[in-house]
């Protein structure tokens, strides 16, 4: 018996899936007790009931599914070889861990005829209890891993919140001040002072939609619905259009990017690619004093191409090359931590897209000042023999 009952576990510990598992089960069960076996867990991996049992099978049997059902209310066996509901055609054995019962087993014999020997029911009973125990673990951990995405999910909606409060505040009541004056003092107001508040409104508008631009995108990682549509594309076309989209903040930095003419083409989606671009950008440019570079450049290896993303701000303190990732996380270097601040999303967006590219994105160091990121995106799939045709009209 304990030669069997240790086969069970070793192969249930190795098993992948619940299938597996049940599958496992009814092999060992099957075998030591000379015929076929079904298994009927209860709804919901776990909720403590079953709504209906199957009509195939042992189950067609009206007897066995009566069998089955006082089996599992009484958590006592029933059915052929037993006391109760002895017509039936199976032996239905309760899976009882404890004080719980997770389903049935029913053993439907080769020979109903032929009684079962005290050892093999003996050892049926045992496997099925070993059985009921792990799966009463499985329903147990299954609902602690739920319990913790809740957990997760809860923080995430608090953070998020938290986040909206914090950052849309400054936003909002720069816009605020900016609007109140035009409408109240209009008429003592210069023109140069109309235009600036203007501009104010503009840019802390913009700044509140990247915001909430940045939480949504947060949601669509943190959900896994961030949708990938990878086409083969010219780099420099996404890095383009992320220039073009920050030209006036990135007007106090000069800026140096290094794309060769010999890369090759790349299997990305270029809106997600670009917003790449665009959070190292918002970021190297947030971290960083007026009048200082940021560099881009990329080059090419067999598998990947390689992208970075450089500035000469005042670096990331050490042991921080990770964490700086974690959504809702800011750099806790004074120099890294300005005024303008951040949600602290956009460096944990740029590892959710690059993930779902196939790549990896990092802090590389530099044993100096400033901070470099790098990001790579992996040559996969049949290459084009030519360039896109909207490559080709640019």
């Amino acid at each position: 018996m304990a030669h069997a009952l240790y086969a069970m576990s070793r192969d249930l510990a190795e098993a992948t899936g619940a299938q597996d598992q049940i599958a496992i089960v009814r092999k060992h069960i099957a075998g030591a007790g000379r015929g076929e076996v079904h298994i009927v867990l209860d709804d919901g991996a776990g909720q403590g009931s079953i709504s209906r049992w199957p009509e195939d099978g042992v189950f067609e049997s009206v007897a066995v599914r009566v069998a089955a059902t006082w089996a599992y209310e009484q958590g006592q066996s029933a059915g052929w070889g037993t006391a109760h509901c002895a017509e039936a055609e199976a032996w239905v054995l309760p899976l009882r861990s404890g004080t719980r019962i997770t389903g049935i087993v029913a053993l439907q014999p080769q020979d109903p005829a032929e009684e079962l020997p005290t050892s093999a029911r003996r050892l049926v009973e045992a496997l099925t209890d070993q059985a009921a125990i792990f799966f009463e673990r499985a329903v147990l951990a299954g609902r602690n891993q739920q319990a913790q995405v809740e957990i997760q999910s809860e923080q995430l909606r608090t953070a998020l919140l938290s986040s909206l409060s914090h950052d849309l505040r400054t936003p909002l009541s720069s816009i605020e001040g900016a609007a109140s004056s035009l409408l109240q003092e209009a008429g003592m107001l210069s023109a140069d002072s109309r235009r600036q508040m203007a501009e104010t409104i503009l840019e802390e508008s913009r700044r509140m939609n990247r915001l909430v631009a940045n939480l949504l995108d947060m949601v669509r990682v943190e959900t896994g619905a961030l949708a990938v549509h990878k086409e083969w594309q010219v780099l420099e076309e996404a890095l383009g259009v992320a220039l073009l989209r920050l030209e006036d903040r990135l007007a106090d930095h000069p800026l140096e990017a290094r794309l060769p003419a010999t890369l090759p083409l790349v299997p990305i989606d270029e809106l997600l690619i670009e917003q790449v671009f665009i959070n190292l950008l918002e970021n190297a440019i947030r971290h960083t004093p007026a009048g200082t570079p940021i560099r881009i450049s990329a080059w090419a290896e067999p598998e990947a191409v390689f992208v970075e993303v450089a500035d000469q701000g005042g670096g990331i303190p050490e042991g921080e090359a990770e964490t700086i990732f974690r959504k809702f996380q800011r750099s806790s270097s004074a120099d890294r931590a300005g005024p303008a601040g951040g949600s602290g999303l956009g460096l944990t967006i740029c590892r959710g897209i690059i993930s779902a590219h196939g790549g990896e994105i990092w802090l590389e160091p530099k044993g100096g000042k400033g901070a470099a990121f790098r990001f790579s995106l992996p040559l996969e799939g049949q290459r084009p023999t030519a360039l896109p045709a909207e490559a080709l009209e640019s």
